[in-house]
Parts: C-alpha cells; structure tokens; sequence
C-alpha cells in the first residue's frame, strides 16, 4: 500500500512539473541520459567520480536558476525575465515576439520588425523560437537546457582528453570547466555559446574519431557526428563552419608537421620561406593588408560602443567615430605590424589588473589571474601532451587557433572580448591542467622522488593510467 501511495504522489507530482514547465522535464530526461552514457566503458570508481561531479554541477546550476526566479520575481514581465545581459534580453524578446506573431495574439506593427529583422539574425533564434512555440514562454528551463548542452561538451571534451592524457588530468580539466565562474554564466544564460560549444565538440570529436578509426563502420560513425556537429553550429555565427574546418585542418596539419624534428625543421624553414615570398607579391600584400584594414574597421568600431574599451590602433585613429560599413580607415605597413601584434597580446592579457575600471571588473580579477596561469601553463602541456598524445594535443590547440585569431583583431570591448574568449577557454584548459601536472610531477621528482627512465621519464605519472583504462 505504501508503495502504491508514493507511486501516486510521484506521479502527481511530476504531472504538476510538466503541467508547469514541460521543457524541465524534459531537459532533466535528457541530463539523466548524459550521466549515464557519460561513464560508458570507464572503469566502476571513475564513472561513480565522474556522475558525482556532473551532479553538483547540475545542482549549482539549478539552485542559480532559481535564485534568479526568486530574486526577480517582482520584476516579472512580458518583456524580460530575470536577463543577465542585453544580448539575452534581445534574444528572449525577439524568440517571444515572433512567437506572438506566428500564433495571431495581438501584435505590434513593431513586433513584425523585429521578428523579420535581418540583424542579429541566426540559427539559434530560430531554435529558441521553435522551443517557445512547442513549449511556451520558457525563459528559466531554456537557461536549464543550456546548461546541459554546455555539460555536453565539458564531458565530450573530458572523454577526448581521458583518452588522449589519462584519468587525472581529464577530470581536473573537467572540474575546471564546470566550475569556473565566467564559464559557469556563460552556461546557464539564454545566449548561443552553450549550444554552439556543444556543436564544436560535436566536430572535434567526430574529426578525431573518424582519423583513429579502425573500422568502416566506426569511421561512418564519427563521419556521423562530425556532421551534426557542423549542422549545428552551421549560422550560428558568421563562418562558423570555416572557422571549424580551418581549426581541424591546423590541428591535422601540426599533427604531420611535428611527426618528427627533421620534417617540423623543414615545415618552419618551408614556411618561412612561403611567407617571405608570398609578401614580396603586390597582389598578395594587397590582400593581406585588405584583411587587415577589415578587421582593424570591425575593431574600432567595437572602440565606439558602450562599454569598457581596448585600442589596438594608434592612437590617432580613434579621435573620429565612424561605423565600420562608413569607415575610410587605411592602415601603413607599420600601423598594420603594430595592429597585428597588439591584437596577439591583447588577446591573452586585457584587462590588465591596473586596467579595471569598475566593482564588476574587480570581482573578475580572480578568474583573470587564473586565465594568466592557464596561459603561462599551456606550453608545458603541450610538450606534455604532445609526448603522451601527439594527435589529441596538437588537435586541442589548432582547432582553436582561426577562432582565436578572429577574436584577437575584431575585438574593441573588454566585455565582449571575455565572452567570446570562453569559446576557446574550454580546449586550452586541459592542456593547461596537463602541464599543472607535468609541473607537479617535475617539483616532486627534485624533492627526493626516484627519477622515471625511458617514455615514463618523459611523460611522468601524467601518462600512467590503470590497467582498466588502458584496456579501454
């Protein structure tokens, strides 16, 4: 009878939830499904660990979400629910609008606008359009579902670095990822980069599958994922498939160039030589410098926003605004070098701890110096890395670098360069924490540990893993 009972109010109760909010419902379905593939093949002690550690992270996020109910509640509207930042707000909105729109509830000549606006126009809008049709305003189980996606890709990137470093270093980067706190917002908001992360995994993971394949059927498999991985990142962002393409091909590319010391000498000499010969062309330095002044325009034109800003110009570019389609900047050879280079070390160091202008900032000033330490850690976890798992390394950072290279010179705002830097802070993180451990273990060794000899020498305990794993 007690059984009958608990049964009836667990059925109750979960009728009330999805008569409330059928999108949590099913979004906690799909969550359990992630925790439970998510230790496939791993040995009983690493799957308990591994299910622990999506838990809490699963459960902070939730009890985030709700703080944001709770604290906004009386700020409760049609309009804008509990948003964190402008982008979220226009998208929430828009999504609303064009839902009003589609089903005939009373609308604005305004509503119509922005439902058909060409700006800010992508996939992700549509998505989120979509969910709002099929499940009704859902601005609270839609940051839950981010959330989620966004755990689908820390686990398909532990899986990848478990499999590439071992045991220790995939869960420490695993932790990392969950639980630093820009990572963290960046997870439970209404914007794309949790599903766009998602979909990146999606084609890294497939791309590496497909080339360790050994079998037709595992290779169409990995063809499989690679696929939808691109089908959703596909307009997600301008070049979102380019940049992935050219992100695997550098990844493929330093993987043949570092097989051994001879060919990485002649790839260096080879392609020094290309550069020098190509510059020396006036048609290929046109078009160089035409990309340049391109990215330099986007830049200024971020300058110009609200905001914090950043320069990477010189100085006197900056004393007239213009937008960047009216813009008739022109850059010399040596404004255009000293773009370039002022763009590369903006990239890993703004904002300077003296640059901080406001108590927001400020409260970032921790996770910044984290960022220096995974900056200055990351060469070491490459050589590490590369010495436990050439391919996994090299397709870690290349798949990063034209992303990275976007960024570092279309940037202007301090703000918007920390949101999309956490598009490549997630692959450079393990590698990071590879060379947390490479340092670890090196430190302990001149303590008084007994030296290693041969591969362990090496590659240190990073690459010892039990024998369970290995038979994986």
């Amino acid at each position: 009878m007690r059984t009958i009972l608990w049964s009836v109010a667990a059925g109750v109760l979960a009728g009330a939830v999805y008569a409330v909010s059928p999108l949590t419902v099913w979004t906690l379905a799909l969550a359990f499904a992630v925790f439970q593939l998510a230790g496939f093949g791993l040995p009983a002690s690493e799957t308990r660990a591994l299910k622990i550690i999506l838990s809490a992270a699963l459960l902070v996020r939730l009890v985030a979400i709700a703080g944001l109910f709770l604290v906004n509640t009386p700020r409760h509207d049609d309009g804008a629910v509990s948003m964190l930042s402008g982008d979220e707000a226009y998208s929430m909105t828009r999504a609303l609008r064009t839902r009003d729109v589609v089903l005939g509830v009373a609308t604005t000549q305004y509503d119509y606008f922005v439902a058909y606006d060409e700006y800010g126009n992508n996939s992700y809008i549509s998505r989120l359009t979509a969910l709002q049709l099929m499940f009704g305003p859902t601005p609270y189980s839609m940051r839950l579902l981010n959330s989620v996606l966004f755990m689908i890709g820390a686990v398909l990137l532990f899986r990848i670095a478990r499999a590439g470093f071992g045991p220790l270093p995939a869960t420490g980067g695993l932790i990392v990822m969950l639980f630093v706190p820009t990572l963290f917002l960046w997870s439970i908001s209404l914007l794309k980069e949790p599903l766009y992360l998602m979909g990146s995994t999606l084609v890294l993971s497939g791309a590496l599958g497909a080339v360790r394949a050994r079998t037709w059927i595992h290779r169409a498999a990995a063809a499989a994922v690679l696929t939808a991985g691109l089908l959703v990142i596909r307009d997600l962002r301008p070049g979102a498939i380019a940049l992935a393409a050219l992100g695997l091909g550098c990844g493929l590319a330093s993987v043949w160039a570092t097989s051994n010391i001879r060919r990485f000498s002649l790839t260096v000499v080879a392609g020094l030589m290309v550069i020098g010969l190509g510059l020396s062309q006036p048609s290929v330095q046109q078009r160089v410098m035409a990309g340049l002044v391109a990215a330099a325009k986007t830049h200024s034109g971020h300058v110009f926003t609200v905001g914090h800003a950043y320069k990477l110009l010189d100085e006197g570019f900056y004393f007239t605004p213009q937008p960047p389609i009216a813009s008739t900047l022109t850059l010399t050879a040596g404004q255009a070098a000293r773009f370039v280079i002022r763009g590369v070390i903006s990239f890993f160091t703004v904002p300077w701890p003296w640059q901080f202008v406001s108590a927001r900032e400020l409260a970032y000033l921790p996770e910044q110096m984290l960022w220096y330490a995974l900056i200055v850690l990351l060469p070491i976890g490459v050589v590490a890395g590369w010495r436990r798992d050439t391919l996994v390394t090299c397709m870690l950072v290349g798949y990063v670098v034209p992303t990275a290279a976007a960024l570092a010179f279309t940037n202007g705002n301090v703000g918007t360069l920390l949101r999309l830097r956490g598009t490549v802070t997630p692959y450079l993180i393990w590698p990071s924490v590879v060379g947390f451990c490479a340092t670890l273990q090196r430190l302990t060794a001149t303590t008084g540990r007994p030296a290693k000899s041969g591969r362990d020498e090496q590659a240190g305990e990073l690459g010892r893993v039990d024998e369970a794993g290995r038979a994986e």
